[in-house]
């Protein structure tokens, strides 16, 4: 059996910092490139349980880990999100709104099999 894995695009990820008020990140997450992903799916994977120690008062959900695991990328490590609550979508920048998903073969294409 292979390592857990949380599937994301760079668009996503931004879109899950700016929902957490990571504005700056948010930008930077939009230009991670394809090559890169991989490592952090296999990062988000990894801090998807229980026992994450990811510095949180709630409860860990999926855009809070794609936004960890991006934040790590671009910063080298993790620290609390700038809000614990999510923004109100509507009020989402247009550049962060219908981030494209991953396409069902990228796992496989970025050599991660098994």
């Amino acid at each position: 059996m292979g390592r857990t894995r949380v599937i994301f695009s760079a668009e996503q990820a931004a879109a899950a910092l700016w929902t957490y008020g990571e504005d700056e990140l948010a930008d930077r997450a939009m230009l991670i490139a394809d090559s890169d992903l991989p490592s952090l799916w296999v990062w988000a994977g990894d801090h998807w349980r229980v026992d994450h120690d990811l510095p949180l008062k709630a409860r860990l959900i999926l855009d809070k880990i794609t936004a960890f695991a991006a934040m790590q990328f671009l910063e080298g490590g993790v620290r609390p999100l700038a809000q614990e609550r999510r923004r109100p979508a509507k009020v989402m920048p247009e550049r962060f709104r219908d981030a494209p998903p991953v396409p069902p073969n990228a796992e496989n294409q970025a050599g991660m099999q098994g």
